[in-house]
């Protein structure tokens, strides 16, 4: 049982094509990221492509004061997304801004008149932003789909290192804590 646990963390299913695709970035985003932004796009997944972007400041992570809104804007250009289909939201600094990303998704989707989204997630983070964006965007009519990345550590050998074991049982306690008090 303890070995098929990140399935239970995954949702993956068909998606259909969106008014917009979502990417979060929380103080930095990964190339390979963009990159897989970048290609949605380019397939026609969505008309417009939005950056919830929660910059980093001297209390966060980092631990140094950055603002990458114009690099992400320059590396989804240099992907080949075209730049006027690019919104780049600036929201409040890390951690405070990323724990709103809901809360922000919901006040532009209504405000742009969006009715389908995709959000892009990593993978064994999908299955609670399904049910964490659901909760805020569902009850306003809005269709969300969450598309999970693929990465290093996979369903296969999550259990083979360290770091896997960290990202499974962190998410899973996420998940039940989310589940247990019915939030």
């Amino acid at each position: 049982m303890i070995f098929s646990s990140p399935l239970f963390l995954i949702q993956d299913r068909p998606f259909p094509k969106s008014d917009a695709l979502i990417l979060e970035a929380k103080e930095t985003i990964p190339q390979d990221v963009l990159k897989n932004a970048a290609d949605g796009f380019k397939k026609g997944y969505a008309g417009i492509l939005i950056v919830l972007y929660s910059p980093a400041t001297a209390h966060s992570n980092l631990g140094v004061i950055q603002d990458l809104t114009s690099e992400i804007q320059n590396s989804l250009v240099s992907l080949g997304v075209d730049e006027s289909k690019i919104l780049i939201y600036k929201l409040e600094p890390y951690p405070t801004g990323a724990k709103n990303f809901s809360k922000s998704l919901l006040k532009i989707c209504l405000d742009r008149q969006l009715k389908n989204i995709l959000i892009l997630s990593k993978r064994f983070e999908s299955s609670f932003n399904q049910r964490l964006y659901e909760s805020v965007l569902g009850p306003a009519g809005l269709k969300v789909h969450v598309v999970p990345l693929s990465d290093k550590i996979g369903i296969g050998n999550w259990f083979l290192s360290e770091e896997g074991f960290e990202i499974i049982f962190l998410n899973l306690a996420r998940t039940f804590y989310q589940i247990l008090p019915g939030k």
